[in-house]
């Protein structure tokens, strides 16, 4: 079973739910349809056109018609204004776009099914075509890549497996894959991670320049140049033998048999975009013409004035190096070689390595006060190359005074902000750990090193590098003084510690869209968060500042916890309150229906307390014959009696179950006889020298000659009127005591229950 076998059901439609693509080294990716497609299609196999950009799978519809369905990886995004334009177009020879989307975190786009194949598979390891076939495909080729150019779209990634066939009898041919296709009215540039084949793409692509359509004439032109010889370009050379090639030299096309096939491959494959042959020289040229062809022109030498002849050159890679500029191209196309063989190994400063020397004569010849700073040029051999850096921070400094005009590169990136931002979007992703590892050491080394100021002195956009390295290194800062800040708890502090946030600075400093979707990335993680914790609220508080939507990002997770910590103890909480409301409930009804037991309990109190201070009057009163005395003794008793008894019904009743015993008349008249004994013997420590009998003795005779002094001044002064006042007055008082007291015992009790204030 091959590399990238795929599990089918008896019908030949793959398995959408298990479907994987295997393959060596990589994670698997699932060949699962979006949700917006997997309704209306199902899988019927794997198209051989996959890419590191997307999947392009074979489906069809509930009618059987088959369509192309190309699900771009996560991350990479098609550009919006393309498609648009591609719906506008009216030719046959680009293939027709049906639907385009974005779903479960991807872009897509549906396309016609074309079942011929390819120009790659047609061509194969077949010899060169005859010439009127090569015309016949250039024609229908001009005609896509001219209607793309007029609708404001360079494709990008012209070859012969994106030039389909509707048909071979005969030659039909349909231009696709526009995944990786520019706008022809945007500013941006080539960019090297997704833009292009390195084998088809001109040589600005190298270092980036400006998307323009010379981009894809210059494909057209290495695609001819494979018809006519029958060789793919640069078959058996390494991406940087390619790269080095591209930046260095041209095309050769002296091996094009036919005379005018090879007319036709000299001016598409000149290397200045500018002069490069383009729609019009190729309708020319189809019409039997003989555009003219730019002639390469020789990179003047830059030594001395008047000197270009007796300066020596210098060797790289077989190529005798005379001008600057050229040079510079050179050993940026071939970065690690030219890092090693100049800086890997310097040797001593009275014993250079050869390769040291042979850079430092052929610099020592740039001299010329009028063209150069000779100061700068002392200090770059002097100080600068045989330094303490590293190889290619040196290898920056020498590109840089070499060709100062030419595009920011660094270990043979080029580094415009574009490219910065396609930098941490790959340091950030976790599709494939090798390159992110890559891709966060590179961003380290920028930052650590202070590169982005070095090539800020670049030309070609590299004075945009200079705000980018303020901004970076502001944001930064900011994230440094965030972590110390009291904004933070300790422990988030703690937990923040030792993090750094320099790729997603980079990507903020860059692109002000990347802040505004990290505060939607924020702002959506805290919908279950806000209000949970303060600290976190407070994170969100600054909705412009990117550094602070960093760190809610970071401490999400933690903010997550402590939200479901609180939630949890809410709802405990919040259980207990129930509990005890009910609780209280219950003991509030069984409260309230004890009242007529207590009200009974009252009676028989009031009728204790005044059992003998009333009845025995009203018993000894008859024997004694004493009528006035009875008189006035009777009246006095009812009202006394009566006033208690209300007061006692009345706290019975608001206290209901709770009245007896703590409250009761009868509870505090049991009290206060259980009270003596404690207080004759506290009497009796006091008094200790005396007898005890002596001391009750006392005790009695003081009483009863209190109550004797009291009934002597009543019934000899007659003062039975205040009599009843009083009484009444002090029982009212001591009932309206007892029912204070309660009330604050049990308002208390409610609020710990009910939790009121």
């Amino acid at each position: 079973m091959s590399a990238d076998a795929t599990r089918r059901d008896d019908d030949g439609v793959l398995d959408a739910a298990v479907t994987r693509r295997e393959s060596a080294g990589d994670s698997p990716a699932l060949l699962r349809l979006p949700a917006a497609l997997a309704e209306r299609f199902v899988v019927v196999r794997e198209l051989p056109h996959q890419g590191r950009e997307a999947d392009v799978l074979l489906v069809r519809d509930a009618a059987g018609s088959r369509c192309v369905a190309k699900v771009y990886r996560s991350g990479v995004r098609v550009a919006p204004e393309v498609w648009e334009r591609l719906r506008g177009l009216d030719t046959r020879h680009v293939a027709r776009v049906i639907e385009t989307g974005f779903s479960d975190g991807r872009d897509y786009e549906v396309s016609e099914y074309l079942s011929a194949g390819s120009l790659d598979e047609l061509v194969g390891d077949r010899a060169a075509v005859a010439p009127e076939v090569l015309a016949g495909v250039l024609a229908q080729l001009t005609d896509a890549v001219a209607h793309l150019h007029d609708a404001g779209i360079v494709h990008g990634d012209l070859k012969p497996s994106n030039v389909l066939l509707r048909g071979r009898e005969p030659l039909d041919l349909a231009l696709a894959d526009f995944g990786v296709s520019k706008s022809l009215d945007a500013t941006s540039r080539f960019t090297q991670r997704v833009f292009g084949t390195l084998a088809y793409s001109a040589p600005e692509y190298v270092f980036g320049a400006e998307v323009s359509g010379s981009q894809d004439w210059w494909a057209v032109g290495v695609i001819a140049r494979q018809l006519a010889t029958g060789r793919a370009p640069f078959e058996g050379l390494s991406e940087q033998a390619v790269r080095h090639h591209l930046a260095t030299r041209p095309v050769d096309v002296s091996d094009v048999p036919d005379e005018r096939v090879r007319l036709l491959c000299a001016g598409l494959l000149v290397r200045d975009p500018e002069r490069r042959w383009g729609a019009a020289e190729v309708r020319d040229w189809l019409a039997g013409g003989t555009p003219d062809v730019a002639e390469e022109p020789l990179e003047p030498a830059s030594g001395p004035a008047g000197a270009g002849g007796g300066l020596r050159p210098l060797q790289f890679h077989g190529v005798r190096h005379t001008g600057r500029a050229a040079l510079a191209r050179a050993l940026a196309a071939d970065w690690e070689t030219a890092a090693s063989r100049f800086f890997g190994s310097m040797g001593e400063r009275d014993e250079p390595s050869q390769a040291w020397r042979q850079l430092r004569a052929y610099l020592a010849q740039f001299d010329d006060p009028e063209r150069d700073d000779p100061e700068e040029l002392l200090e770059l051999i002097d100080v600068h190359l045989p330094g303490d850096d590293e190889p290619d921070t040196k290898l920056l400094r020498l590109l840089r005074w070499l060709d100062p005009t030419m595009p920011p590169v660094y270990r043979g990136t080029r580094m415009l902000p574009e490219d910065l931002l396609a930098l941490a979007e790959q340091a950030s992703s976790t599709r494939d750990d090798t390159e992110r590892r890559a891709a966060r050491e590179l961003v380290d080394t920028l930052y650590d090193h202070d590169l982005l100021a070095a090539l800020a002195g670049f030309g070609d956009g590299g004075r945009l590098l200079a705000d980018v390295d303020r901004r970076w290194r502001d944001l930064n800062a900011r994230w440094d003084a965030l972590r110390e800040s009291t904004v933070l708890p300790p422990r988030i502090r703690r937990e923040l510690a030792d993090s750094e946030i320099r790729v997603e600075a980079l990507a903020v400093a860059v692109a002000p869209e990347w802040a505004r979707a990290l505060r939607q990335r924020a702002e959506a993680g805290a919908a279950a968060v806000r209000g949970g914790t303060g600290w976190f609220d407070a994170l969100l508080a600054d909705g412009g500042d990117p550094v602070r939507h960093l760190a809610a990002v970071r401490t999400l997770p933690a903010a997550e916890a402590e939200a479901r910590r609180m939630n949890e103890l809410r709802r405990a909480h919040a259980a207990a309150e129930t509990a005890d409301r009910q609780e209280w409930q219950v003991a509030e009804e069984q409260r309230r229906s004890g009242s007529g037991e207590a009200m009974r309990r009252a009676v028989g109190g009031v009728a204790l307390l005044f059992a003998l201070p009333v009845g025995l009057p009203l018993v000894l009163g008859p024997l004694i014959g004493d009528g006035e005395f009875l008189g006035r003794f009777l009246p006095a008793a009812i009202v006394i009696f009566g006033i208690s008894l209300v007061c006692e019904l009345v706290l019975a009743a608001k206290l209901g179950d709770m009245y007896h015993p703590r409250w009761s008349v009868r509870s505090r008249l049991a009290e206060g006889i259980r009270g003596l004994p404690g207080r004759r013997r506290a009497l009796a420590t006091q008094l200790a020298p005396m007898r005890k009998r002596t001391i009750a003795c006392g005790g009695g005779c003081l009483l009863y000659l209190a109550l004797a002094t009291v009934i002597w001044a009543v019934v000899t002064l007659e003062v039975w009127s205040p009599v009843p006042v009083v009484i009444a007055a002090g029982y009212g008082t001591w009932t309206f005591v007892r029912y204070r007291d309660w009330r604050t015992a049990h308002l208390s009790r409610r609020t710990q229950a009910l939790g009121e204030r």
